[in-house]
């Protein structure tokens, strides 16, 4: 995995960038020790039926690196978890095209990324269990401002599975950090509420999601039947009990209600309460 290192002018300003009188945030993302990204793949086009279908789930962790005692833009990597391709075949990497975050739209772009393969992919409704999936992001756009800090992303994402007729497939890809477990929305609020049960089932630790996301419980059943998503965050169908009366219920993961930037509407309470959280919304599930 490529370090986490950066250059001493982006510590700096990462430091102090809440203060006004300091220049803009740096561009930057979420790195891989602090957390893992939870990528959907809403599918662009109709997909061949001898390909996987509907929507897929991808876990991602990130590194960002820079030259030392320069101005140039980072470089990110981000690593396909559970992937065994050797030789930085999992990992997908590309630069940003700015140093700091424009302050007219808070979003950082990377333009293009080296194609990354994860060869213990398991996607759904998929004529093989487990397929080897390349993928080719572009187009990138990561919410980099001082309030969000790169924990949502949107980009356009080319796959080609190992299957005949299954390449070049594109997608729509959005991510969010952190990935908190949910059985229903009101688990997805920010804020901790300490005397309730913690994730899944309540808001003992809160969800951690930047308070003006738009947010709720994804219980989509592609993310319930992705096995690497269980075996790595415990989701999946039935995969909580509750400890009063022993009923089974699904576990998602609190997952962005719109597209890229799913931020609440102007004027929005930001409270216990709840900003706007709300169900699947335009952002089709």
């Amino acid at each position: 995995m490529l370090g986490a290192r950066m250059t001493s002018g982006l510590l700096v300003g990462s430091l102090f960038m809440g203060c006004a009188s300091l220049p803009d945030p740096p561009c930057l993302v979420v790195l891989s020790e602090t957390g893992l990204y939870l990528v959907q793949l809403r599918p662009a086009g109709t997909v061949p039926s001898a390909c996987p279908q509907g929507q897929q789930y991808q876990l991602l962790s990130a590194g960002q690196y820079g030259a030392p005692a320069t101005d140039d833009p980072p470089t990110v990597a981000f690593a396909l978890l559970g992937s065994s391709v050797p030789d930085g075949g999992a990992q997908a990497i590309g630069t940003f095209s700015a140093l700091l975050a424009p302050p007219s739209s808070s979003t950082c772009t990377i333009e293009a990324f080296t194609p990354a393969t994860d060869d213990n992919a398991t996607p759904v409704n998929s004529p093989q269990e487990f397929v080897s999936t390349t993928y080719r992001f572009s187009s990138m756009q990561v919410l980099s401002d001082a309030a969000h800090r790169g924990n949502q992303f949107q980009a356009r994402a080319l796959v080609d599975y190992d299957i005949p007729g299954c390449t070049e497939l594109e997608f729509v890809a959005q991510a969010v950090f952190p990935t908190r477990r949910c059985v229903s929305d009101s688990v997805c609020l920010p804020e901790q509420v300490a005397t309730d049960l913690p994730p899944p089932a309540g808001r003992g630790r809160g969800s951690g999601l930047t308070p003006d996301y738009r947010a709720y419980c994804n219980l989509d059943p592609a993310l319930l039947d992705n096995e690497e998503l269980a075996s790595w965050l415990g989701t999946g169908r039935d995969a909580y009990r509750n400890p009063n009366d022993g009923s089974l219920h699904d576990v998602g993961i609190c997952f962005l209600s719109e597209p890229y930037p799913s931020l609440c509407p102007p004027g929005s309470t930001l409270s216990t309460s709840g900003p706007c959280l709300v169900g699947p919304g335009s952002n089709p599930h």
